[in-house]
């Protein structure tokens, strides 16, 4: 005879939700008070305030008054400051930049929040002068606020996650030519933001895209970016007509059925001669490789060759330099 199985029984488990931590008291009328004797106190040095909100800053628990005021000198310098009790802390740039100040115009573009994955909220300030932006970072240090990044870019200035670790980089876009930009990255390196890369990308959106090829630098910048817009009939027209005879693009694809993103920097022109070139370049390409998102840095040189139709890659090489394994895929073009 079979065992006899006895059915356990059933224990119903019924969740009992967390409470939530009470919302600490706001008083508003000593919160209007606190406002307006910020404001008396900048009045009486002849400042405008431009900004103000509450935020825990300092990770003490308690909330301090941040906020950004314009100075009335020539141009304008937009300042920041927080107020901690009765103890003031100055925003300030370096006294050794060539515009000193935050930006020129009133501008409200703050964030706090621990952008670099170090443990500490950082104060983002965004700012803006004719044809520029700014971005400062800074982190309180104890009894200070330490200024941690000043960046400038004609281009514009982005946050994104550029290597999958979680945390942030700047990319500092410089003066836009035609529909390009080259983008500088700095990485936090645990004391300072330190060049990562630069590189090249589109600077507006829309598509499609025009892959210049009137010099053999920006032909093999295009070569790369068709890559990365997922155009593969746009790269393979890049090559020469030799190339593209000595590989059918049926299989030339195939090269390309895993790749997840392409970046081209660091692009330097080696020779030119009547209509031959040599271009020199670094590429960041990744691949999914059975689930696992693989990149690698090359070192790539290309022979170009001037056609009719603008300048195509004729043959190159490709050395790998680095390879590493990407554990959270950002999502890093813009373009």
């Amino acid at each position: 005879m079979p065992p006899t199985v006895t059915a356990s029984p059933v224990v119903t488990v019924t969740a009992v939700p967390s409470p939530t931590p009470p919302l600490p008291t706001i008083d508003p009328g000593a919160v209007r008070a606190s406002i307006a004797a910020t404001e008396a106190r900048l009045s009486q040095r002849g400042l405008q305030m431009v900004c103000l909100r509450q935020e825990d800053v300092d990770q003490d628990g308690g909330l301090e008054w941040l906020g950004l005021y314009l100075l009335p000198s020539d141009p304008p310098q937009l300042l920041g400051f927080v107020l901690d009790g009765d103890i003031w802390h100055d925003l300030a740039p370096p006294e050794n930049e060539e515009y000193a100040g935050l930006g020129q115009y009133p501008t409200c573009q703050m964030e706090v929040r621990d952008v670099n994955t170090d443990g500490r909220v950082e104060i983002l300030i965004w700012g803006h002068a004719d044809a520029r932006d700014y971005l400062h970072i800074f982190a309180f240090a104890g009894d200070h606020y330490a200024l941690l990044g000043a960046f400038e870019g004609k281009g514009g200035i982005l946050l994104e996650n550029s290597d999958g670790d979680l945390a942030d980089e700047v990319v500092v876009r410089l003066q836009p030519q035609a529909d390009l930009v080259q983008e500088i990255v700095y990485t936090w390196d645990g004391s300072h933001y330190a060049w990562t890369w630069d590189r090249y990308d589109w600077f507006y959106l829309d598509r499609p895209h025009a892959y210049r090829s009137d010099t053999p630098e920006r032909a093999l910048i295009s070569f790369y970016l068709a890559l990365d817009d997922r155009d593969l009939p746009g790269a393979f027209g890049l090559l020469s007509p030799e190339a593209q005879a000595a590989q059918p693009y049926e299989s030339w694809v195939d090269g390309f059925a895993t790749t997840l993103q392409v970046e081209v920097g660091v692009v330097q022109l080696v020779g030119r001669e009547g209509g031959q070139a040599t271009v020199a370049a670094q590429v960041i390409a990744m691949d999914n490789v059975a689930g696992r998102v693989i990149a690698a840095l090359y070192d790539v040189t290309w022979h170009l060759v001037e056609t009719e139709n603008g300048w195509r890659l004729a043959d190159g090489r490709a050395e790998m330099l680095e390879q590493w394994e990407v554990r959270y895929y950002p999502s890093l073009r813009s373009g």
